[in-house]
């Protein structure tokens, strides 16, 4: 059996400033459509006040939700982009751009809902964003033209990134407040941060001449699908438990980092990297990450949830039987 050579379609030329350009206009379909997935996610209530948990028969229910459709139609549309982006480009280079979801998702939060964000808020977006504005700058000097495709070491990296990401969701799943939200969000990141790696990989089996013989061509698609499956059962749990800009700038801060990890450990696309440059990407990340964690500790969302779940604490401990009192005896 012949099939159709595939080698023009994925091995295209390398076009950096174009794929930047892009990822820019995925980033906002990105942030557009979880914003719409949050709207429709949100409108429910789920498990408790302080744990809210959506079951698999609630999350089967949205798709029948309109509002939740065209999001993830939005969001379908940027991943579309994002793949063109990874075609032209590096993963180290494309994958790190997404961070300007954060400030889209903001606006976008903030017109639907109508408040003001704070300086704080912006103060933990302008911190994510210079963290991986320059977390980019070094994996993007440093990335090799070429991507080393090894069966093995591929499939070895992709487990234990997942078994990260299902601790992180153990622990979001057993937490309560922010953290809840911030855990269950940082779990599907890790899971959608391999997306664009199996799909590097895969644009780079597809250029070979002979495809549809190489095992790592059905494994990465397993490992895609798991992806997309698992990740995005995740972000709808922290849809669940907090705001659409907590969860897009968990993602789009972890997901670069674990993408650019892999692509820099896995894949070889960090043979330039020197130690200066890895201790950089050290720095720069950690700032990020920190930034993220202000927006989801003291955005105004996160604090209406804590300041409803102390009120029903409250509630519920003034609804307990006050206990007998004894009186002593003479």
């Amino acid at each position: 059996m012949t099939l159709i050579p595939l080698a023009g379609l994925f091995q295209l030329e390398q076009n950096i400033p174009l794929a930047l350009a892009i990822v820019v206009f995925s980033s906002f379909g990105f942030a557009a459509g979880a914003t719409i997935q949050h709207l429709a996610v949100s409108k429910n209530t789920y498990g408790t006040a302080e744990s809210p948990s959506m079951s698999m028969r609630e999350f089967f229910g949205l798709l029948k939700n309109r509002t939740w459709l065209i999001g993830t139609g939005t969001i379908i549309v940027g991943a579309t982009l994002h793949a063109v982006g990874l075609a032209l480009a590096p993963v180290t280079v494309v994958q790190p751009v997404g961070i300007l979801a954060v400030p889209w998702a903001v606006l976008l939060a903030a017109k639907l809902h109508g408040y003001r964000p704070t300086k704080l808020i912006w103060f933990a977006v302008a911190l994510t964003i210079i963290g991986i504005v320059s977390f980019t700058y070094f994996s993007a000097t440093t990335a090799a033209k070429e991507t080393e495709l090894n069966f093995w070491k591929i499939v070895i990296g992709v487990l234990v990134v997942f078994s990260i990401g299902a601790l992180l969701a153990y622990l979001g799943m057993t937490g309560k407040g922010f953290r809840r939200c911030l855990l269950l969000a940082s779990a599907g990141s890790f899971y959608y941060g391999m997306s664009p790696t199996m799909l590097k990989t895969l644009f780079e089996v597809l250029g070979k001449d002979h495809y549809w013989t190489d095992p790592l061509l059905y494994v990465g698609l397993f490992f895609l699908l798991t992806c997309y499956g698992v990740g995005g059962w995740m972000l709808q749990q922290a849809y669940a438990n907090g705001p659409a800009e907590i969860v897009v700038g968990s993602m789009t801060t972890t997901d670069p980092i674990v993408a650019v990890g892999f692509g820099i450990a896995v894949l070889g696309e960090g043979a330039l990297l020197g130690v200066s440059d890895a201790f950089g990407m050290l720095i720069t990340g950690a700032i990020a990450i920190g930034g993220v964690v202000i927006l989801s500790k003291y955005h105004p969302d996160a604090q209406a949830r804590r300041d409803a779940a102390q009120a029903a604490s409250l509630a519920a401990k003034g609804s307990e039987p006050a206990e007998p009192v004894v009186e002593p005896t003479a």
